[in-house]
């Protein structure tokens, strides 16, 4: 997955010396809503929920041909409230925090069509994930202590959609949409005495949908993104089975930039 990320670094940076023409230098900062939920055969075990905040850049090149490469990196983090419970066999319902710090990498191809008003832009990429999923030690009702750990996500997807944009009102307006499709996922825990144990839930079509708008050099827009994973395959760890439940998350955010 390390090269996964290079691969998708690299892209980026590589846009404006193999690009026409640069149309989109912007650096931006993000505010999220983020819901992140575990179930076993529909009974959810666990919802974490609360702001998440990013910073970032995007850059957007086109060429002669009408061949679109477009990339996006974040840095994003916080803390949220956990509301959940222990494990069995024995689970008791537990309430805590949860540190989230991560970063993410996009790549996109597209082809631009150029209808009268509008113009269309359908495009795949890949894109990178990778966060630190650190659980706080809590307490349950009754006082007995439950220790905190941490995990480690990467999860490497593909995507595929089309935007649109026209201008209105001395404004240029931009609608972007689609799916994505995790083809890895890991979530690396640390299992104390037996070192660290590495967990490939399945991944599961999810979507993604952005629209907004620029004045000049601002722009701000409003987005969803989502993951679904499906249960992994059961790891033996200290004579335990041990798995990752099903698991999805759910990202309502407000981006603002300026574009140079």
């Amino acid at each position: 997955m390390r090269t996964l990320l290079a691969v998708v670094i690299v892209l980026c940076c590589a846009m404006p010396a193999s690009a026409g023409r640069v149309e989109e230098l912007t650096p931006y900062f993000s505010t999220q809503y983020f819901t992140w939920q575990e179930r076993i055969d529909g009974r959810r075990l666990l919802k974490e929920e609360g702001p998440l905040f990013s910073v970032g850049a995007r850059l957007g090149a086109v060429t002669d041909s009408s061949l679109t490469v477009r990339g996006k990196a974040e840095l994003f983090g916080s803390e949220v409230g956990y509301r959940g419970e222990t494990q069995a066999p024995n689970p008791a319902p537990v309430h805590t925090r949860v540190t989230y710090l991560g970063t993410e990498a996009e790549a996109d191809l597209g082809y631009r069509l150029r209808p009268a008003v509008i113009v269309v832009e359908p495009f795949g990429g890949i894109g990178y994930r990778y966060w630190l999923r650190d659980l706080q030690d809590s307490r349950t009702s009754d006082g007995t202590q439950v220790s905190g750990y941490t995990e480690e996500w990467m999860v490497g997807y593909c995507r595929l959609g089309a935007r649109a944009a026209t201008t209105a009102a001395g404004m240029n307006l931009v609608a972007a949409g689609g799916a994505k499709f995790p083809f890895y996922v890991g979530n690396t825990i640390d299992f104390a005495g037996s070192g660290e144990t590495t967990f490939h839930p399945k991944g599961r079509w999810s979507g993604f949908a952005e629209a907004g708008g620029s004045y000049r050099s601002f722009t701000m827009s409003v987005y969803y993104e989502g993951f679904r994973f499906q249960r992994s395959d059961l790891k033996m760890v200290q004579g335990t089975a041990y798995f990752q439940p099903d698991s999805s998350s759910d990202i309502f955010g407000m981006r603002l930039g300026w574009t140079f």
